[in-house]
């Protein structure tokens, strides 16, 4: 009988640059499997937990912990050593007491960045579609694969982002993208900084709209997709990794 499905392996010279990984010292490393996030944007759990975060030494003794329920991903256990981890995941170890999200950052494309217990059951999430559905429902893709029925008079767009309650799936606030307020960079060489929107330029037949940020020293000129509503005034979650890893 034929073999099913992929290998569960990619070589170490094809994995996504910002895996920090050693590209000679072995052959293989795990390959990210099918899932929410996007394979050339995300890291296979095994790789975060054994290479970014030095919590198991071996991939053997990562199966064992995975295997064991003692690794939360977004509140619920995950087995899979490719499972992907992207933008704003919250990884959660509670035998240790280890708590990251998966954060934007100029050098490492994500990085995890330690969060509080009380920040663990928050999750900032970007709209990415906008459908309506039978009984004049409203139904909204998150960017993280998530998927949440909405009223059909509620004012969330595409583009806008939601902070949402992890145990409940439930929205808290939601964040547009508009003139004074403030935004996170998720892409690019300026991925991870945080600015104030200046202008939002429209796009055109060959160029997509455009977002002009207004950052600590220096204001830029960004496309759309790159930009993230965080909110106004005090941002209600941990969302730069950039000051924690400078």
């Amino acid at each position: 009988m034929a073999r099913m499905g992929g290998s569960t392996r990619v070589k170490r010279s094809m994995a996504p640059a910002f895996w920090r990984i050693p590209r000679k010292k072995a052959r293989f490393s795990i390959r990210v499997q099918g899932g929410p996030h996007r394979k050339d944007r995300s890291y296979a759990l095994m790789v975060l937990l054994r290479d970014i975060l030095h919590l198991v030494k071996t991939a053997r003794e990562g199966d064992a912990v995975l295997q064991g329920e003692r690794v939360l991903v977004d509140g619920k256990p995950r087995h899979e050593p490719g499972f992907p981890i992207g933008l704003m995941d919250v990884v959660e170890i509670p035998s240790i007491g280890r708590i990251y999200r998966l954060l934007p950052h100029p050098r490492y494309t994500l990085y995890p960045v330690t969060v509080s217990e009380a920040e663990k059951s928050l999750k900032l999430c970007l709209v990415g579609r906008k459908v309506t559905v039978g009984g004049g429902k409203v139904r909204l893709g998150m960017h993280d694969g998530r998927s949440l029925l909405m009223g059909g008079d509620t004012k969330i767009r595409e583009g806008d982002a939601c902070l949402i309650d992890l145990a409940s799936d439930k929205v808290l606030a939601s964040y547009g993208l508009q003139k004074g307020s403030q935004a996170l960079v998720t892409g690019g060489e300026k991925a991870g900084l945080t600015g104030v929107v200046q202008e939002i330029k429209p796009g055109t037949m060959t160029r997509s709209a455009m977002v002009v940020l207004a950052m600590a020293t220096t204001s830029t000129e960004l496309p759309i997709h790159l930009v993230m509503p965080i909110g106004e005034g005090k941002i209600p979650v941990t969302v730069s990794a950039e000051s924690q890893t400078a």
